[in-house]
């Protein structure tokens, strides 16, 4: 009996613990990542696209309760280029920068979040070549999905992003990030 209790308080205690700590990820939070972008190809028509570049992304946000937050990201997606069938001249470019803003749902459980996003994305896309020189800046839907290990206030997460665009086509993102809360008060 006295070892069943004694269980019984150090699971209400854990729960207490747990409970605490998903507590302390509501508030405003910030920073900022590493990221692959692949583009989609079919902006070129040449061999040897390097379809893929890797950039980087800021974070902000504020998670209004543990189960969801509202966050912007500004993205630097870099650049997917192909050599010039035409000797001696410039090659193809295919290069965007976005800023997005998202609901966030999370799931907390203790020391993780696993969280899906939706949301727009105003996208400032460009493609060069010898003969193309055009420019998109457009509002889109964006979404992705990630997961996240806290550390009291700090967060590593991986996530997966999706972005279209009329001129280049689809870029999909994923980054590793660190973020970090400024808890709101009790």
């Amino acid at each position: 009996m006295l070892r069943a209790g004694i269980a019984g308080l150090a699971l209400l205690a854990s729960a207490a613990a747990a409970a605490q700590d998903v507590e302390d990820t509501k508030g405003f939070y910030f920073g900022g990542g590493i990221t692959q972008t692949s583009f989609d190809e079919d902006g070129f028509s040449v061999a040897d696209v390097d379809d893929e570049d890797n950039s980087w992304k800021v974070i902000a946000g504020y998670r209004v309760v543990p189960q969801f937050a509202v966050e912007g990201n500004y993205i630097d997606f870099g650049e997917a280029t192909a050599p010039s069938l035409i000797p001696n001249t410039a090659g193809f470019a295919n290069e965007a920068k976005a800023f997005a803003l998202y609901g966030v749902g999370l799931i907390p459980v203790p020391y993780v979040d696993l969280f899906v996003k939706a949301g727009a994305a105003q996208i400032d896309a460009e493609q060069r070549g010898p003969s193309v020189g055009r420019e998109d800046d457009v509002t889109e839907f964006a979404y992705g999905a990630g997961a996240q290990a806290r550390f009291r206030n700090l967060a590593l997460r991986a996530e997966y992003e999706k972005f279209d665009t009329d001129i280049i086509g689809d870029l999909d993102l994923i980054s590793l990030s660190a973020t970090f809360t400024i808890p709101t008060g009790r």
